[in-house]
């Protein structure tokens, strides 16, 4: 683990400088987001707090980090031949695996939406921004059903609820085109 752990320091600092150096703390404004701040108050003789942030480079090099940490503690409860506690670290890392990979697929899904948005709203008409929230709007619930069945949380009552939305779409444009030609 301790050897782990620096490995994983290593790996973590160079991922950083890595993102870091292609622009992925540019992130937030390319998905459409604000920036986030936290604000942490140190006691001196200014009465202004300061604010700190970490960076998403650095943000993922915690993930990095933590990652590594998480499959060496695999390994060393998988040399201890716990049977129960190797399940329970596989389990973890398993979850953790679909989390990360269900905020990737949003992530990507809300840049796309953003995308759209503003494909949409550039092309200058009257109503290009109402159908560029619509756009928008579609794809983030289109986007959310999806990541929530990467993930695996409640993944037939994602897909009823998302089958009987569009469904209920499907109807409403079927008895308004009907009702509209009568």
């Amino acid at each position: 683990l301790i050897i782990a752990y620096f490995v994983g320091r290593f790996v973590a600092e160079l991922v950083t400088s890595i993102l870091t150096s292609i622009g992925f703390n540019n992130i937030f404004s390319a998905l459409g987001l604000r920036t986030p701040t936290r604000r942490v108050v140190i006691p001196q003789e200014s009465t202004a707090p300061s604010v700190t942030t970490r960076t998403p480079s650095e943000i993922v090099g915690i993930i990095v980090l933590v990652g590594i940490m998480l499959f060496a503690t695999l390994a060393a409860v998988n040399i201890l031949n716990i049977p129960a506690l190797t399940a329970l670290v596989s389990g973890i890392v398993i979850v953790l695996g679909r989390i990360l990979s269900g905020l990737v697929v949003f992530a990507v899904g809300l840049y796309l939406a953003n995308l759209a948005f503003n494909i949409i709203t550039s092309s200058g008409d009257r109503q290009a921004r109402i159908l560029g929230q619509i756009a928008r709007i579609a794809i983030i619930a289109l986007v959310s059903a999806m990541a929530l069945q990467q993930i695996g949380v409640a993944s037939d009552i994602v897909n009823l609820a998302f089958g009987l939305l569009l469904g209920a779409i499907a109807v409403a444009i079927a008895l308004s085109f009907g009702l509209g030609t009568r």
